[in-house]
């Protein structure tokens, strides 16, 4: 709070070229900064405004006194403007965010509202300071976007982990299955190796690395579904699908392939997945078709990591995923550009 023993202040003198030589000094010592600093009446009103504040609103120095404040400004940045400038009547400094526009450039400013106080005790201007802090909002927004890049990142992790220990249990029953059902009851050992290798060879080759050479799609289904044995069948040419999007597509599969352990077709032996795929006009549609496995009563009620992860996966090419409850299976269907990954 700033005291000023002359109730009149230096912003009820003219601005005018009569003004004492030390007027003129202080004014131009307050045009040398960048900040942009205005006094304002209690009713809002703009009283004085240094250079830096004229061109930051727009105004010319002959129509600065009397102008109302407030309404210069953005429409979103109102309300605490004059949230603030309430408080700073009550004599108590007040600050609040910011921003304008100019030249299609976003500028973010620090307020710092300071009321005058005469002798009395009643506010009889209040100084703004509006400080530009974009480099600053700028890097928060930057540190923000990496911080839930990394949440996004470990939670991705985490839920990998889940689900190799899913799968890989999945993968032990079946392999008991598959001992029981060809009499080898004795090589359940060496079956299970065989499954578990195979499916370490997927999370090597397709999910543990961001760097994957172009692949044909026959062989990216195959690789991602051999630990599942023959209850996943596939069917569709020979294409030769882009680095970025080989990776993708594995994931998605993965996620797909986990969900139907848990929940789907590949949770009882019966049960039955067919994958296929084709191209056209430039896009890859590829369609998951779960059948016998349990009944299916309705649309679950909320969705969960791994689908919402795969929404995510495919809107960041520009995909649309398409998912169908039937009663004995779920029905995907994902469409991606060939050249959006």
């Amino acid at each position: 709070m700033h005291k000023d023993d002359n109730q009149g202040g230096a912003s009820t003198r003219p601005e005018g070229d009569d003004q004492p030589a030390v007027f003129n000094a202080q004014r131009a010592m307050l045009d040398a900064t960048s900040d942009c600093i205005k006094v304002l009446s209690p009713d809002g009103l703009l009283l004085a405004m240094n250079e830096a504040g004229r061109v930051a609103l727009g105004i010319a120095p002959a129509q600065v006194r009397g102008v109302p404040w407030i309404p210069l400004l953005p429409a979103s940045v109102q309300a605490a403007a004059d949230e603030a400038l309430a408080l700073a009547l009550t004599g108590v400094t007040a600050r609040f965010a910011g921003h304008s526009e100019a030249s299609g450039q976003v500028v973010h400013w620090d307020n710092l509202m300071t009321p005058v106080v005469g002798p009395s005790g009643q506010v009889f201007s209040v100084v703004c300071v509006s400080r530009d802090v974009s480099e600053l909002v700028l890097l928060q927004h930057k540190l923000d976007r990496l911080l839930l890049r990394e949440q996004l990142l470990s939670g991705e992790m985490l839920h990998r982990i889940k689900n190799l220990f899913t799968v890989s249990a999945a993968v032990m029953m079946m392999a008991d299955r598959e001992a029981r059902a060809s009499g080898k009851a004795d090589q359940l050992a060496m079956i299970a190796e065989g499954k578990l290798k195979a499916l370490s060879r997927v999370y090597d080759k397709v999910l543990a690395t961001d760097d994957l050479s172009s692949v044909q799609m026959r062989s990216l289904v195959k690789a991602v579904l051999l630990p599942f044995g023959n209850q996943c069948r596939f069917s569709g040419a020979r294409h030769v699908i882009p680095e970025a999007l080989a990776n993708l597509l594995a994931l998605v599969l993965h996620e797909l392939a986990t969900n139907s352990v848990k929940h789907g077709s590949l949770s009882v032996p019966q049960g039955q997945v067919h994958i296929s795929w084709k191209t056209a006009e430039g896009r890859l549609a590829l369609k998951w078709l779960e059948s016998a496995g349990p009944r299916i009563i309705a649309p679950p009620d909320r969705c969960g990591y791994g689908t919402q992860m795969i929404d995510q996966l495919a809107s960041t090419v520009g995909g649309i995923v398409d998912r169908r409850w039937h009663a004995h299976g779920l029905h995907v269907e994902l469409q991606v550009p060939l050249d959006g990954a």
